[in-house]
C-alpha cells in the first residue's frame, strides 16, 4: 500500500541565529544545502531578548544611539554576503525580533509559511543558543540540526526506517536532495526479537533470523510501494535495548555520514505532542552529525494554533 502522506518541497527556509561563532556555520550549511534543495526564499532571524540599551549606558556612551536592531541586521547581512553568491538562486531577508525565542520563531514559521528551520547544535562554543529541543516538539514544519564541527559537504547520507509514512516521507526528502547532489543514500532498520519468542521452540539465534527475514521483505516492499529506487541498501542491526537514537548515530559514525535524515511521527494532540518521538530523542543524543527531521508540514497545526492564542 502506497503512502498516504503527500512529499512537498522545500520552498522557503529560516535560519535561526544567536550572533555566536554557529551563526557562520548555520549560514555556510544553509547556502550549501540550498544549492540541493529548492529553496525560494530564506529568512535569517534573530531573536533578542531585549533591543533596548539601558539609560546610564547611552548616558555614558551618547555614540550609541543608532538603532541596534539596525547594527545586528547589517552584521548579519555581511555573514550572508559573504557565504551566499550568484551561485545561490534564492532570496535572502534578515528579520530582527525581541522576546522570546522559540515563541517568536513559531510565529514566523506560520506568517512565513516556512518549511525548513535551520537551527545549530553547539557542543563547545560559547553561548547557550536557542533551545532546539522545544522547536523540535512544537514546530509544524521539518528541522535541520547544524552542528559546530558538520562538514561542510555531503558524500553519504543515512535514512532510519521503520517501513511507516513518516519514514517514506524522509526516503522521498532524501531521494529529491540526492537527485541534486548524487551522494551516496543508505538505509538502516533497528529490529528486536519479541520476548515470547522461546514459547515457538525457536532459539533467541534463530528467531533473530526469522525477524530479520521479515524485515528484509517489508524493506522491499517498503521501497516497491513508494516507486523508491531498488539500488538503496539498508542494513539491519539487532538490539535489544530501545536507545534508538544512539544506535542511528552509532551506525551513521561507522559509515562516516554526513547527514542523518529522518522521519518525525505525527502527532493529533497537546499530550502527545510533548512527548518526544525518536527523531527527537536526536537533538540530545552528542554528536558531530547534522540531522534533518523530516515532518509533514501542517500535522501539528492544532497546536501552534492554540500556542499562538497565548
Amino acid at each position: 500500500m502506497k503512502s498516504t502522506i503527500v512529499y512537498k518541497p522545500y520552498k522557503v527556509a529560516l535560519v535561526a541565529l544567536d550572533l555566536t561563532e554557529m551563526d557562520d556555520r548555520l549560514i555556510q550549511y544553509a547556502s550549501m544545502m540550498a544549492r540541493l534543495l529548492p529553496l525560494e526564499r530564506i529568512f535569517f532571524v534573530h531573536v533578542a531578548k531585549d533591543l533596548a540599551l539601558p539609560t546610564d549606558l547611552l548616558e555614558e556612551y551618547p555614540d550609541l544611539v543608532g538603532p541596534l536592531d539596525e547594527s545586528i541586521e547589517t552584521d548579519i547581512q555581511n555573514k550572508i554576503d559573504r557565504y551566499f553568491d550568484a551561485t545561490n538562486d534564492v532570496r535572502v531577508e534578515c528579520i530582527i525580533k525581541e522576546g522570546n525565542p522559540i515563541d517568536k520563531i513559531l510565529k514566523l514559521c506560520r506568517i512565513k509559511d516556512v518549511d525548513l528551520i535551520f537551527m545549530g547544535r553547539k557542543r563547545s562554543l560559547h553561548g547557550s543558543g536557542i533551545a532546539s529541543s522545544g522547536i523540535a516538539r512544537k514546530c509544524t514544519c521539518s528541522l535541520f540540526l547544524v552542528t559546530e564541527d558538520s562538514k561542510l559537504q555531503l558524500k553519504e547520507a543515512l535514512v532510519p526506517v521503520d517501513f511507516a509514512d513518516h519514514s517514506g516521507l524522509a526516503m522521498k526528502q532524501a531521494i529529491e536532495a540526492q537527485s541534486n547532489n548524487g551522494f551516496k543514500l543508505s538505509a538502516m532498520h533497528v529490529y528486536s526479537v519479541p520476548s515470547g519468542y522461546h514459547k515457538t521452540g525457536k532459539s533467541y539465534a534463530e528467531f533473530s533470523e526469522i525477524m530479520k527475514s521479515h524485515a528484509k521483505k517489508d524493506f522491499k516492499k517498503f521501497m516497491e510501494s513508494n516507486g523508491f529506487p531498488a539500488d538503496i541498501a539498508c542494513k539491519y542491526i539487532l538490539t535489544d535495548d530501545s536507545k534508538y537514537a544512539n544506535l542511528a548515530y552509532e551506525f551513521a559514525e561507522k559509515q562516516d555520514a554526513d547527514l542523518i535524515i529522518i522521519g518525525s511521527k505525527g502527532r493529533t494532540s497537546v499530550s502527545s505532542i510533548l512527548i518526544g518521538s525518536v527523531a527527537e530523542k536526536l537533538v540530545y543524543v552528542d554528536s558531530h552529525i547534522p540531522v534533518l527531521i523530516v515532518k509533514s508540514k501542517g500535522e501539528n497545526m492544532g497546536f501552534l494554533d492554540a500556542l499562538l492564542k497565548i
